[in-house]
């Protein structure tokens, strides 16, 4: 849907969010960072069960339990749960083939999340959740808007700031042992949050390396 590393970092974290979501990408071992499936070490859940809520949904403190955006996706939006599950559940629309990777697509919420989120497909299972809205919040307490000292103070050495081949920055967060992972996009200041991702970690991280991957 939009992962390609937009010209300008604003529109380029959100764009590479996208990528992910059309093709190829908190927490480090934190306890209640990532929100998993069930929880953030739990690993992806079953792309043919009906996955509940995201458990991590209710270990933030300093969030609602539907703001609560982790590494195994968000409310019911589970890495891993099938695009037809979800289509059934009348919870995506707008669902587009990806122009770059075969067999990807993206697609908007529905609901609650509708204008928060947008959603990346590959094979038909949920890769990748992305998002600009300043409202959601990860396990840990980091947020979109949120100045890279404050995400740095939240994370410490569990994320790594990387720069991609097009001048971008990223700080990414894996959730050790599950394949799962957050990555937040900075702006053109490289200052500050500007989108951030949940989702299988290594083509997230590939899409905000490269601009793009599948």
């Amino acid at each position: 849907m939009r992962p390609t590393v937009a010209r300008s970092f604003a529109v380029a974290a959100v764009t590479v969010v996208a990528m992910a979501a059309g093709c190829k990408k908190e927490s480090g071992a934190i306890p209640t960072t990532p929100p998993p499936p069930t929880s953030t070490a739990a690993g992806t859940p079953s792309a043919s069960a009906s996955p509940a809520p995201s458990s991590s949904a209710s270990a933030s403190p300093t969030a609602a339990p539907g703001a609560v955006f982790a590494a195994d996706g968000i409310g019911p939006y589970v890495i891993g749960t099938t695009l037809s599950d979800l289509r059934t559940r009348a919870l995506v629309t707008g669902v587009s083939e990806s122009p770059h990777c075969a067999d990807a697509k993206g697609a908007e919420a529905t609901g609650p999340y509708a204008g928060q989120i947008t959603l990346s497909f590959k094979a038909d299972r949920l890769t990748a959740v992305n998002t600009n809205s300043t409202a959601l919040v990860t396990p840990s307490g980091a947020r979109v808007g949120m100045t890279l000292a404050q995400l740095l103070a939240v994370y410490g050495s569990r994320g790594t700031l990387i720069t991609g081949t097009l001048g971008n920055k990223a700080y990414v967060v894996r959730v050790l042992g599950s394949g799962l992972g957050i990555v937040f996009y900075l702006d053109a200041t490289f200052t500050r949050v500007a989108a951030m991702s949940g989702g299988e970690a290594t083509p997230l991280e590939d899409a905000a390396r490269v601009g793009e991957g599948c």
